[in-house]
């Protein structure tokens, strides 16, 4: 799905959300510390990345796109590190029983979940963790109801990022057991640039190819003019967080 985010890539660096401190707290009560190895596993332009790189630890991003692997690469130089792998979930490229954690973050929906098995069981450590990461818009206001419907109302296609799936029932079936989830409130805010580009980053709105483009960004403007406040946004998310292992069971 490499070819997901072609065009978006400028816009996801500018308007996509980061993740809250408290990730990396949720990181380090599972025993990583300086001496471990993280797999950062569908990378992108490295929100992530760069936070898992302040825990001192040795941090592979693993990116299938080059663009976006370029841009994390750029946004992560001061991190002395961390790795930039261009490879794919399925095929990572990382050596075998090299890893204590895999970090999945807004990636997870995206992977062939049968190839991806049989690589991160060849790629963890015995008894290493996997972490998947999502930031959910909260849509409690009217700005925000306003919004949700604008990017639907305009959507191009339907991707893994808006299928109608059980997503905790998916890893389940990936990790062959339970796992643990924790919850974290998160705030975004944007100038009108920041606004328009995470709308634009999303997989299924229109990219400047499509007929609708000049329109979906007229909206956007209009909706960014209405609910501004001294030239700010501010969305609210709650950043899901689940951790868990491959059951013993799973061959």
């Amino acid at each position: 799905m490499t070819n997901q985010f072609d065009q978006k890539t400028k816009e996801y660096a500018i308007g996509r959300p980061g993740y809250p401190e408290g990730v990396l707290a949720a990181i380090k009560e599972i025993g990583i510390d300086e001496h471990a190895v993280i797999a950062d596993i569908g990378a992108g332009t490295g929100l992530l990345t760069r936070m898992l790189g302040n825990l001192g630890c040795s941090v592979s991003a693993v990116e299938p796109n080059e663009e976006m692997l370029n841009v994390c690469r750029r946004y992560c130089e001061d991190s002395k590190n961390i790795d930039f792998i261009h490879a794919s979930a399925e095929q990572t490229t990382l050596k075998e029983n090299s890893v204590d954690l895999i970090t999945m973050a807004q990636s997870f929906h995206w992977f062939d979940k049968s190839l991806c098995q049989k690589e991160f069981k060849r790629i963890l450590k015995e008894n290493g963790h996997m972490m998947t990461l999502w930031n959910d818009m909260q849509s409690d206001s009217e700005w925000e109801k306003e919004y949700i419907s604008t990017l639907y109302r305009y959507k191009v296609k339907t991707t893994a990022a808006i299928s109608k799936f059980d997503p905790d029932e998916e890893k389940r079936n990936f990790f062959g057991q339970e796992f643990t989830k924790v919850y974290f409130d998160h705030c975004h805010s944007v100038t009108e640039e920041g606004f328009i580009g995470g709308a634009l980053s999303l997989s299924y709105t229109p990219a400047k190819t499509d007929h609708n483009y000049d329109e979906f960004v007229a909206e956007l403007q209009r909706l960014f003019s209405k609910y501004q406040q001294n030239g700010i946004i501010t969305f609210h998310y709650k950043t899901e967080v689940c951790v868990g292992q491959f059951a013993k069971s799973l061959t």
